[in-house]
């Protein structure tokens, strides 16, 4: 008897071990059981091999160890095959080095004459100068951004929005406050913040919202909606180190699909915007792994 309880124990330590545990959900969120659908809540234990079903424009984070899987849509899910694709990997690991990068990217006014380029700002270098009356608050969200204190800076942006005198202003700190959750791993909460946010083509900061958007979109394996937000910047704004980056995502979107020949003509094209570049390696390295 003793050793069928010490077996017990083993197999259900192990069954335990194999569960994900939710770590964050919105909208509505189910279990599927022998009795029918159950709905989960934060904290709660997912195994390995359940179905879970999606609704009321939902998203759910489940983490076990190192794993992560990401939902971002409405859907009935397998657990087991959303474990396989989160080991794959979304962004083929260049997405840390793409984040480093957003806190100076912005759109280049193209060479050629187009109405997305007369809305941009000019390239530019080094951290973006505030020039309004919440240069305060700016200053010290970069500084916790820039100290990587996640937590931090998504307290203050919270209490920034809340406090914010205009829609621009609701709208920068929305999206800080989803580079924010970005940071800390909060994949999920980092896109439902930035799926609100309304951005403004002539700010400095929308080609970072744009990619880091379109990021989010690819880590998560949403290839196409990734292609949704990248290929009108693209056209848009056809030259300039947010556009390499564009096309970095965008070749991976394809490869992600299964459209190697169009993988292979978004990495080729955003190769010869400026084969000097850190993004330039990074493509390059997709290239080669096609």
């Amino acid at each position: 008897m003793l050793l069928v309880a010490l077996f017990a124990a083993v197999v259900a330590a192990g069954i335990s071990a194999q569960a994900f545990t939710v770590s964050y959900l919105d909208g509505t969120v189910e279990l599927q059981t022998s009795k029918g659908w159950t709905a989960v809540s934060i904290g709660d234990k997912v195994p390995a091999d359940a179905t879970v079903r999606i609704s009321d424009t939902g998203s759910l984070e489940l983490i076990r160890a190192r794993t992560k899987i990401t939902l971002l849509k409405d859907g009935t899910f397998s657990v087991a095959s959303l474990a396989a694709g989160a080991s794959a990997g979304g962004s083929g690991g260049v997405g840390s080095s793409i984040a480093q990068k957003l806190q100076t990217l912005v759109t280049e006014k193209p060479k050629s004459s187009t109405a997305g380029g007369v809305r941009g700002a000019e390239q530019g270098t080094g951290t973006v100068t505030w020039v309004d009356e919440n240069d305060e608050i700016r200053a010290q969200v970069q500084t916790l951004l820039d100290k990587k204190s996640w937590q931090d800076a998504a307290v203050l942006l919270q209490d920034s929005i809340k406090n914010a005198s205009s829609d621009a202003d609701v709208a920068e700190f929305s999206y800080l406050l989803g580079v924010a959750y970005y940071g800390a791993g909060q994949t999920a909460k980092a896109y439902r913040t930035l799926a609100k946010v309304s951005a403004d083509p002539a700010t400095a900061w929308y080609a970072r919202y744009v990619i880091l958007k379109a990021q989010v979109l690819v880590d998560t394996q949403n290839y196409n909606d990734a292609l949704g937000v990248l290929t009108p910047f693209i056209s848009d704004y056809p030259t300039g180190e947010a556009t390499q980056v564009a096309y970095l995502l965008s070749g991976i979107s394809q490869k992600g699909l299964g459209n190697k020949a169009a993988a292979k003509s978004a990495f080729d094209t955003g190769y010869k915007l400026d084969a000097s570049s850190d993004t330039a390696k990074l493509i390059d390295q997709q290239r080669k792994a096609l």
